[in-house]
């Protein structure tokens, strides 16, 4: 009965009275009564602060956890007519999956962080039960059985495979990568199902797009503030869904590839992106939002475009640069041939290369963003490297020229980063998001700087004077009228290859800071290298005199005096020491401002001048004898009365 599949099997069982009956192993009767607990995300911050929010979710996270620990524990059979049967077994399931925080959004609170990550350690364990049709060499299903049963009763389909690929490879990703590719293979309806999920998406970056203009154009209020939230968020969803996705599953990229979902996905950047980025910095004006919940959107914005980026990486790599490493083919000897011959057809593989970047060209922000994290120059030498095919210098150099221009957009996320600078760790992001630079510069690309080329300084450093003389002269052997200094500036851009200076000059494909330089300029000469200097002796105060140690073996050490010398003698003799008064006596005595005074003491001192006897009858400073009664006899006849001051609330005689 071991043997049998468990659709096929048969399990003995008590009935009522004592009578044993066969029952097929997947069948409602083996289902569990059971009240199943809803999973919700933790508290935020601001919750936590509510007394008793942190222990009544830790509470409602303990019953989960036994919830699917019971699940855990059941048999196959039992396990899987439990998941078949229960329909709110299935809800509670993909509510789980649905609400779980994601990497970007877990709580900070170390408590609720292990109790959320044991949650889905648990969920890690169901669905991956779920996701095999053989448990083990007794427990297993057909797989035609199995296929039919997980699509047909929606146990597992592309929107939790979405959940799946975003969650678990936390948990274990080679395991995660397993488990999906199981999926897809047992079941190749999944597959179908990816092409209309690429239309899904589209439609949703659609939705997006429109709903970023009606928030530009609404009035500027806290509501208007909660819109722009809500669309961060569900891009940050999009672009992390889709990045897991790929990452877990590549071959993926094949069913989306067909709907031109890459170039979509450009598109999508270049427009929604942007737009978030400029509004963002127009609310942080209006101070509709402040600064640190600035840095924190800007982080997730970040996060998204790190996201898209990487989503489109993996278009390239399985479309075009993967085939160019599988060595599986018979093309590939054990004699290990000195060049590589992938198994494929090079020129398709190149096309389709040269096809997905030259319909992204419109799409400048996310073309140099694009180029700043993975340069283009690189996927193309690596396709030189390869040979079998030669590269169109034409289509190349009218990708790589795209890189030369600076754009609007481009300075939209400048403008934000500048402003944000190094608030609240703004360049620390979340989940390994990339700090994107304010000026986009790629390994060996013309930058918006005239004159740039892309060999740089170490590539023209790499030839001798006479070499690029040589190629200078092959040139103008082809192109008399041009210029040695031209060509030489033509040739640094092109990294020195004769052949694609000629050809882009003939077809006038020429970058756009060559075409404005003057095609008759002349070398500018080299300046001349320095030469080294003399090595000079260190000179000396005491050179060749009778301190000169250098020069002396003997010097007169009674001579030599530390420190200060004492001039002066002591403060006594200082102050008696009148020399310097003497001798600016006869400078005053010139000037007549000065007039020497003498002292005469007992009987030399005599009256010189007449006696002053003006005021001598005035009382200055004493009273007469007779003043007080004067002044009675005064007041007695009429004499002048006291007035009592205005100040003091008098002004009238006093009587």
């Amino acid at each position: 009965m071991s043997s049998l599949p468990l659709e096929k099997r048969k399990i003995a069982t008590d009935v009522q009275n004592g009578i044993n009956k066969e029952v097929p192993a997947i069948h409602e009767i083996w289902k569990e009564s059971r009240d199943w607990s809803r999973y919700t995300p933790p508290p935020s911050q601001q919750e936590c602060q509510i007394q008793g929010a942190m222990d009544a979710w830790l509470d409602s996270a303990g019953r989960v956890g036994e919830d699917l620990t019971f699940l855990l524990r059941l048999p196959a059979h039992k396990f899987w007519s439990q998941i078949i049967f229960d329909q709110r077994l299935q809800i509670i399931l993909e509510v789980m999956l649905q609400n779980y925080p994601r990497a970007y959004d877990q709580p900070d609170n170390k408590h609720l962080l292990d109790a959320n990550l044991r949650i889905l350690h648990k969920l890690f364990l169901v669905y991956l039960r779920l996701s095999t049709y053989k448990e083990s060499q007794t427990d297993f299903f057909s797989p035609e059985y199995y296929a039919e049963l997980i699509y047909e009763k929606y146990i597992i389909d592309i929107p939790k495979l979405l959940d799946i690929c975003s969650l678990f490879p936390d948990c274990n990703k080679e395991i995660t990568k397993k488990m999906v590719a199981n999926v897809f293979k047992v079941q190749p309806k999944y597959s179908d199902d990816l092409f209309s999920v690429g239309e899904t998406l589209t439609k949703g970056f659609d939705t997006v797009t429109e709903q970023l203009q009606v928030v530009r154009m609404s009035q500027e209020d806290d509501s208007a503030v909660q819109e722009l939230v809500d669309i961060l968020g569900f891009v940050l969803d999009i672009a992390s869904s889709l990045d897991s996705l790929l990452d877990v599953y590549p071959p993926a990229v094949h069913a989306l590839h067909p709907t031109g979902f890459e170039t979509k996905l450009a598109s999508f950047y270049h427009t929604s992106m942007v737009e978030l980025s400029e509004l963002m910095d127009k609310f942080l004006d209006n101070e509709l939002i402040s600064l640190e919940e600035t840095v924190q959107y800007t982080k997730l914005l970040q996060l998204a475009r790190h996201r898209t980026i990487a989503s489109f990486r993996q278009f390239v790599n399985v479309l075009c640069l993967d085939p160019l490493m599988d060595e599986s083919g018979p093309n590939s000897s054990s004699n290990h041939q000195a060049q590589h011959q992938p198994n494929c057809d090079i020129v398709s593989v190149l096309e389709d290369f040269l096809g997905i970047f030259t319909n992204i060209l419109q799409e400048a922000s996310f073309l140099m963003d694009y180029n700043t994290k993975f340069p283009i120059v690189n996927d193309f030498e690596i396709f030189e490297q390869m040979g079998g095919c030669s590269i169109d210098p034409t289509r190349k150099h009218y990708i790589l020229n795209a890189l030369c221009c600076d754009t609007k957009q481009e300075s939209a996320f400048n403008a934000l980063s500048e402003r944000l600078g190094d608030v609240g760790g703004y360049s620390d992001l979340q989940g390994g998001a990339m700090a994107l630079p304010p000026s986009t510069s790629s390994s060996g690309q013309g930058s918006a700087q005239p004159g740039s080329s892309k060999g740089g300084s170490n590539q023209t450093n790499s030839f001798t004077d006479i070499e690029i003389q040589s190629m200078i002269s092959n040139v103008q052997d082809l192109l008399p009228h041009l210029g040695p200094g031209y060509v030489e500036a033509c040739l640094q851009h092109y990294q020195f290859k004769v052949e694609e200076v000629v050809n882009a000059i003939l077809e006038g494909n020429l970058a756009p800071h060559l075409a404005k330089l003057d095609q008759s300029m002349e070398r500018q000469p080299k300046p001349p290298e320095e030469q080294a200097l003399p090595d000079i002796q260190g000179r000396g105060v005491y050179d060749d005199d009778e301190f000169d140690i250098t020069s002396r073996d003997h010097v007169d050490l009674s001579r030599v005096h530390r420190g200060k010398k004492n001039k002066i003698g002591s403060m006594k003799d200082v102050f008696e020491d009148k020399r310097d008064l003497e001798s600016m006596r006869d400078k005053f005595a010139r000037l007549g401002i000065v007039e020497d005074l003498e002292t005469m003491r007992g009987e030399e001192r005599e009256y010189d001048d007449e006696y002053d006897d003006t005021y001598d009858e005035a009382a200055v400073g004493q009273q007469e004898p007779d003043y007080r009664a004067g002044l009675a006899d005064e007041q007695g006849a009429g004499g002048r009365k006291f007035v009592l001051p205005v100040a003091l609330g008098g002004g009238k005689m006093m009587q």
